[in-house]
C-alpha cells in the first residue's frame, strides 16, 4: 500500500507537470462543449455522478440512494459504470439484469458488484465504454434511465444532469491537479455540474462547511450545493467467533475492536465507528480496491489477537472480496463484522432531482420525498 507521506512525496515530483495536465483536461472539456469532440447521445435520460478528485468522496452510496430513490419514483434505472478493478474492460459485462447479479466480484470489480448486491431490480454494466455499455443494456432489459456512475470525466456520454461529490473533509480548493495532486481536473471544471453535494459532512463543523460553500461558488456559479453524511446502518456479523449468535453487532461488543479495510479514504470509516462507540484496538489498511489473499487474512488475524481483540470489524466493498468460509477456516476464533453504511441526503436533493425528472419524463407513479436522515 502507497501510504500518505509516500503518496504527497510523489504529489511533490508531480508538481511541475499539474499545470500541463490541468490545461490538457481544460482542452479536452472546451473541445467536447463547442462539439468539435461529438459526444454520444443513448436514448433514454442519464444523470452522471462523479467528483474532481481521484477517490475518497463516496459516489458508491451516493450512487445506491439515488437509484432508490428514482426506483420510488416509477422509473427503471439502469447503473453504467467503469467496473474499476474488475474484467469488464470495454464491456458490456452483465453484473446484474436487476433479478440476480451474473458476475462474480473478481470480474465486475468491488464497487460495482456491491452495487448490484445493494439495488434490487436494478440492472448493473460494467464496461469502460459507457456509451456502449448502454446500448446494450437497452437492447436487453427495460430501462428508462441511467445512472452514470463516476462519469463527470466521461464526457463521450452526453448527460441530462451533471451531479459532482466534493469531499467535505478534503476542500479541492487546497488541492492540486494530477500529478502534482489528487485532482483530476481544475476546480473551474465545477463550472459544467448541475449540482455539487458535499459529502461527510458529519466529520467537519459547521464554520468550515460555510467556508467550503463559499469558496465553492467561485467555480458553481449557479448551481445548488447539497450536504450529505455518512451513517452506520448496521453491523452484521457474519461470522460470530466469540459471540452467542450472529445478528447485529451493537453496545458494548463495538468495544476492543480490530478494523482492516482496502478505501482510499479510511478515515472516514474509522470516524464513523469512533462516532457509533467503537474502541478501536488496532487497524490494517490496505490500498483501494485491494485483491485479498490468505496471507492477508492470515496477516489480518495475527495483528488482530496481538491488540487482544475478539472481533474484526470491515466495509462491504471489502468484504465482498472475502470468503466466510476461508474466514472462519483461518481465523476461527475472530468474529467477522461487516458495517454497512447508508449516506443521509436533505429533502430539498430529493426536491431537485424530482423537478428535472418532469423534464425527463413524466414518472411512472408519484411517491413522498424521503425525509431527512436524523
Amino acid at each position: 500500500m502507497v501510504s500518505a507521506e509516500l503518496a504527497e512525496k510523489l504529489f511533490l515530483l508531480g508538481r511541475p507537470l499539474s499545470g500541463i495536465y490541468g490545461r490538457i483536461m481544460l482542452l479536452r472539456s472546451f473541445l467536447y462543449k463547442k462539439k468539435v469532440i461529438r459526444a454520444r447521445r443513448l436514448s433514454v435520460p442519464v444523470i452522471s455522478v462523479g467528483n474532481l478528485s481521484l477517490g475518497g468522496t463516496g459516489k458508491t452510496p451516493h450512487v445506491i440512494e439515488i437509484c432508490r430513490f428514482l426506483k420510488g419514483q416509477g422509473f427503471r434505472p439502469a447503473v453504467l459504470t467503469r467496473g474499476y478493478g474488475g474484467k469488464a474492460g470495454k464491456g458490456p459485462l452483465l453484473v446484474s439484469d436487476g433479478k440476480g447479479i451474473r458476475a462474480d466480484v473478481s470480474e465486475a470489480g468491488d464497487e460495482p458488484w456491491m452495487i448490484a448486491a445493494k439495488l434490487e431490480g436494478v440492472p448493473v454494466i460494467a464496461g469502460s465504454d459507457r456509451y456502449r455499455c448502454g446500448l446494450f443494456a437497452l437492447k436487453r432489459l427495460p430501462v428508462s434511465l441511467f445512472v452514470l456512475d463516476d462519469g463527470f470525466q466521461h464526457l463521450g456520454l452526453e448527460r441530462d444532469l451533471d451531479i459532482v461529490l466534493i469531499d467535505a473533509t478534503r476542500p479541492i480548493y487546497s488541492e492540486r491537479v494530477f500529478p502534482g495532486g489528487i485532482l483530476r481536473e481544475p476546480p473551474v471544471a465545477l463550472s459544467r455540474a448541475d449540482a455539487v453535494i458535499l459529502s461527510k459532512c458529519n466529520e467537519v463543523n459547521m464554520n468550515r462547511l460555510v467556508t467550503l460553500e463559499e469558496a465553492l461558488r467561485a467555480y458553481t456559479k449557479a448551481a445548488p450545493i447539497f450536504q450529505s453524511l455518512y451513517e452506520i446502518d448496521r453491523i452484521d456479523m457474519v461470522f460470530k467467533g466469540p459471540l452467542p449468535e450472529t445478528g447485529s453487532l451493537k453496545g458494548n461488543s463495538l468495544k476492543g475492536v480490530f478494523c482492516f479495510c482496502g478505501l482510499a479514504r479510511p478515515q472516514s470509516f474509522l470516524e464513523l465507528l469512533k462516532q457509533a462507540g467503537a474502541e478501536i484496538k488496532g487497524v490494517l489498511q490496505f490500498a483501494d480496491h485491494h485483491e485479498y489473499k490468505k496471507t492477508d487474512l492470515i496477516a489480518i488475524g495475527k495483528r488482530a489477537r496481538e491488540t487482544g481483540s475478539t472481533i474484526v470489524l470491515t466495509t462491504e466493498k471489502d468484504f465482498a472480496k472475502i470468503s466466510t468460509y476461508n474466514w472462519s477456516g483461518i481465523n476461527s476464533e475472530l468474529g467477522l463484522g461487516v458495517v454497512c453504511i447508508r449516506v443521509g441526503l436533505p429533502p430539498p436533493f430529493y426536491h431537485f432531482i424530482r423537478s428535472h425528472l418532469e423534464n425527463f419524463r413524466k414518472p411512472l407513479s408519484q411517491t413522498s420525498c424521503p425525509q431527512e436522515t436524523s
